[in-house]
């Protein structure tokens, strides 16, 4: 075993437990951090070029302060590394004037009092000429929507982490760990290592690491496809195209990038196939581009030429498609860290201050009730009966 004792152990050190790592570090903790592969990396959850930031949030108005802090911390990381980590390019959500999109849009730019407009979509295609909305449509226009560069998101949490200390083992994925009131053990093929206080944040890996915990965490193939538009090729470039987010109906949404020079991505949310991390099919195909050009040659016909590229990745479910956060209910010692549903990228920095305040102080200055365990107690019991 390793004689060297840790504050806080890392498993995963992708976007949740690279801010771990750093704002762990920065507080002078003793960190440890084990990760299969070599972050950033494209096997996991956080590669493909970009990632949407937004500040009204549809998906629920509890997380706007959490956003918004993330803006806060990804600006100071940004300072701290030197590096282009964010940039602002406004956000369109179309959707009809009572779907999911647009009405908790609005609601969290209501309730949290956030600068938006409401477009009809005259004014949308006014201003925009790539968008061609049907017209009983409604758009929220979100002025502080943009892109966040995952990799070099990560990048930065991690190389930040070392130069506070933390030490960060890669290529060397976590077999098992164990424990009891006072430490936490971790086991990799090189070794055991013993620390305080234990954060599970391994994505996809996950469900192999809860040591027999029930918690229903499905993984989801994701594909990203990047377009060369047939026209207007300028009015995709970032200082003239927002990201974008349809709802086009129940549970169908597309969301995008302008072109970055590498053409305009795009992809459907949750539409992939159930995966685990060892059996993901990880090329695209035409069955995967079918859907995305079929939307594209109807809402946005500027973009459909050839296809570029393409990126698979997974996300890793729960049911609500809310975050999981929460102390394992047997060992107070351990946190179980942010499976998010396909829409956590955004909150990382925020997250890892979150985390580094439950190692070190078993509570956290937001409300993330939400995120908690108990909320599958029903679940659970109806896969029993």
């Amino acid at each position: 075993m390793n004689s060297k004792n840790y504050d806080v152990a890392i498993i995963g050190l992708g976007a949740m437990g690279s801010a771990s790592a750093y704002h762990l570090a920065r507080r002078g903790l003793r960190v440890i951090g084990f990760d299969r592969h070599s972050p950033p990396h494209d096997q996991g959850s956080s590669h493909g070029e970009t990632r949407i930031i937004r500040e009204a949030y549809a998906e629920g108005v509890a997380y706007v302060k959490i956003v918004q802090r993330a803006y806060e911390l990804w600006a100071e990381l940004e300072e701290e590394s030197g590096r282009d980590l964010y940039l602002q390019t406004g956000g369109m959500m179309f959707g009809s004037d009572g779907s999911d999109m647009i009405a908790g849009a609005e609601t969290s730019a209501v309730t949290h009092n956030l600068t938006f407009e409401k477009l009809s979509m005259d004014e949308v295609r006014h201003r925009y000429k790539i968008f061609n909305p049907d017209v009983d449509m409604t758009a929220i226009f979100d002025p502080r929507s943009g892109i966040l560069y995952p990799e070099s998101c990560v990048e930065a949490h991690l190389e930040l982490a070392k130069r506070h200390g933390a030490e960060l083992l890669f290529g060397q994925p976590a077999v098992s760990w164990d424990s009891n009131s006072d430490s936490v053990t971790v086991r990799t093929e090189n070794g055991a290592y013993t620390a305080q206080f234990l954060i599970l944040a391994a994505g996809s890996w996950l469900p192999q690491l809860l040591n027999g915990l029930e918690v229903p965490l499905q993984v989801e193939r994701q594909v990203l496809m990047w377009y060369e538009p047939t026209a207007n090729q300028e009015l995709f470039r970032p200082e003239n195209c927002p990201i974008f987010i349809w709802d086009t109906g129940p549970g169908i949404h597309f969301y995008g990038f302008p072109d970055l020079g590498t053409g305009v991505k795009v992809a459907r949310m949750h539409f992939g196939d159930t995966a685990t991390p060892e059996n993901l099919r990880r090329d695209a195909d035409a069955d995967d581009d079918a859907p995305v050009r079929s939307f594209l040659e109807h809402f946005m016909p500027d973009v459909p030429g050839k296809l570029l590229s393409s990126q698979v990745c997974m996300f890793t479910n729960t049911p609500d498609e809310h975050f999981l956060i929460d102390l394992h209910p047997e060992y107070g010692n351990v946190v179980i860290a942010s499976p998010c549903s396909g829409h956590g990228f955004k909150f990382a920095s925020a997250m890892g201050e979150i985390l580094a305040d439950l190692a070190t102080t078993g509570k956290s200055n937001f409300d993330i009730s939400m995120f908690g365990l108990d909320r599958f107690d029903n679940i659970n019991e109806q896969e029993i009966s």
